[in-house]
């Protein structure tokens, strides 16, 4: 059994790394598989992430999320999780709300797929209130989750973590490949540590 797994019974998780899946095929698809650079983006971070404490992998249930899912905790010898509550979101205003968005931006949120559609985001700040639960479990400290969802999905979870305005997570460039750390502190405050780390790529 190797170390990583040993800390999936005993550590106390008190990180959270947010990995964006990698480069997927063209949006033809509505679930595209990871694309051949994809495939290299989810290798090189399955090495930059190698040497974490990781201790569990939740994923969307995408298909570019779970491939790059996959690799990383078959690295860590652990076997990701399909969670639901990662799955690809984009929070839209509801019919009182699109004031606190910035006009120019109302056309491109209007042409948001509507099972994607998550109004005032409600779904999203439920699903970082039930990870942010994850954290702070009994036992020794240094445990890290990870999560492989989507871009959207991350910038919304930093906005929550911030009590940013409903709009924020507009205004985080969440790349491909990328790692955005969060740390609990011992007071219970989360910490956003980085955002959007693409120093393997």
């Amino acid at each position: 059994m190797r170390p990583s797994q040993i800390l999936w019974k005993t550590a106390r998780m008190d990180r959270i790394l947010l990995v964006r899946h990698a480069q997927a095929h063209g949006h033809d698809d509505a679930d595209p598989a990871l694309s051949t650079v994809g495939e290299q983006q989810a290798a090189l971070l399955a090495e930059r992430l190698a040497d974490e404490p990781i201790v569990r992998v939740l994923s969307s249930p995408r298909r570019r999320a779970q491939q790059t899912s996959t690799a990383i905790a078959e690295r860590a010898g652990l076997r990701a999780e399909v969670a639901s509550l990662l799955d690809d979101r984009t929070p839209m205003p509801s019919a009182g709300r699109w004031s606190d968005y910035p006009e120019h931006r109302w056309g491109w949120l209007r042409e948001t797929p509507a099972e994607e559609q998550d109004e005032d985001g409600v779904e999203l700040r439920s699903a970082w209130t039930r990870l942010n639960g994850m954290l702070g479990e009994d036992g020794p400290a240094g445990g890290t989750l990870l999560i492989v969802t989507h871009a959207f999905v991350i910038g919304s979870f930093v906005a929550s973590a911030l009590s940013a305005p409903p709009s924020a997570w507009m205004l985080l460039p969440i790349g491909n490949a990328s790692i955005t750390e969060m740390q609990r502190r011992s007071n219970g405050e989360i910490a956003v540590v980085r955002v959007n780390d693409s120093g393997h790529l």
